[in-house]
């Protein structure tokens, strides 16, 4: 009997030992499995960092206006450029603009592409026959894709009938916003403001282009009682890349 007990005891003391070495066994694989693991998954965490770095980085790359073209007949409407001279932005200035804004179909579409549409478009057309004035205003910024969007504008001003072509300081951007106009109106407002120091941005704001280049024309005379102020108005515009005959305008 006390044989039997002895075996029995010395076969569990065998279990257990059989146990430990086990346990010990399991931790040293569990222990080189998460390292195979860790060394098998780091890679494809490095990828999918760099995934979203890329998904982020283009979304920024692609989404931020480096340029701005304003437009501007009743309709003042601006559009964003981005650095692949796409459209991203369409901004409408006034109730005119945003219903001219609505009709167009030109987000994501080259910056050449989506002025000819407006140029093209009906009610614009319709505007033009009737000999308003539109203005193309170009934001200038350092580097040279605005200047190749100016000399682009510039071309497309000449085969439009009462189109003129403008640039900009980029730093004005902010004053035109601030008071609710696009940026060619408001290069506009600076340039009437120079002979009509009394002329208000709310006043600019509800007139056509058509209005604000005669207003122009109309500025008070010299000593002599002529129409002096158009020869100084005319000049300015010319300093901004137009100039004031009806027809085909365009900067030389």
């Amino acid at each position: 009997m006390n044989d039997r007990i002895k075996e029995a005891f010395d076969q569990i003391q065998a279990g257990e030992d059989l146990k430990d070495r086990t346990r010990l066994f399991l931790l040293q694989k569990t222990g080189r499995t998460k390292k195979t693991w860790r060394m098998s998954v780091q890679p494809l965490v490095s990828a999918a960092v760099c995934l979203l770095f890329l998904l982020f980085g283009g979304h920024w790359f692609y989404f931020t206006p480096t340029a701005k073209i304003s437009i501007d007949v009743n309709p003042s409407i601006e559009l964003g450029i981005n650095r692949l001279d796409r459209v991203i932005v369409v901004e409408a200035y006034n109730e005119d603009g945003r219903e001219l804004a609505a009709s167009l179909n030109i987000r994501f579409k080259n910056y050449q592409d989506a002025v000819s549409q407006i140029l093209e478009n009906e009610q614009v057309a319709v505007m033009l026959s009737q000999d308003e004035v539109i203005t193309i205003t170009v934001m200038e910024s350092k580097g040279p894709q605005s200047v190749r969007i100016l000399s682009d504008m510039e071309s497309c001003a000449a085969r439009h009938q009462n189109t003129y072509c403008y640039s900009a300081d980029s730093g004005s951007v902010a004053a035109a916003h601030e008071h609710g106009m696009s940026c060619g109106k408001y290069r506009a407002f600076l340039e009437v403001q120079k002979l009509r120091p009394d002329i208000t941005p709310d006043q600019i704001q509800s007139m056509t282009m058509r209005e604000i280049r005669d207003l122009m024309e109309q500025a008070p005379g010299d000593e002599n009682g002529s129409a002096g102020g158009s020869d100084e108005a005319e000049a300015s515009c010319n300093r901004h890349r137009g100039h004031g005959h009806h027809g085909n305008g365009h900067d030389r």
